[in-house]
């Protein structure tokens, strides 16, 4: 019960909420560099625990609305160095890539509807 814009913009915002922080959950540490007003660094350390070494994630975030209203984010991983997030040696860097898709469905009433795929 969202229109595209504000179910794109949660997911956003929510990488760096303070929600998201209290939810720690093994987290060592989390970066967030804006890039510019379409895409940013997001860079994450997990504890795994059980004698694993740490896992490192350094993730582009892109988003882009089309022009059929729909909003795609594109998370991936990058090699780019995040300069405010050292590696540390024995981190292993993880692989990641997902496109989320948001696309506008009829509303019903006044309520703004949306898909969501990912």
């Amino acid at each position: 019960d969202a229109s595209v814009e504000e179910c794109a913009a949660y997911q956003l915002i929510d990488l760096d909420s303070r929600e998201t922080k209290r939810r720690t959950e093994g987290v060592t540490k989390r970066t967030v560099v804006n890039i510019n007003p379409h895409s940013l660094y997001f860079a994450t350390t997990r504890e795994l625990g059980f004698f694993l070494n740490q896992r490192e994630a350094r993730l582009k975030v892109i988003w882009k609305k089309e022009k059929d209203n729909k909003v795609l984010i594109d998370i991936s991983d990058t090699k780019d160095v995040v300069e405010q997030h050292k590696s540390e040696p024995g981190n292993v860097l993880i692989l990641v890539h997902t496109v989320w898709s948001f696309e506008p469905l009829q509303a019903i009433g006044e309520i703004q509807q949306t898909a969501v795929t990912f």
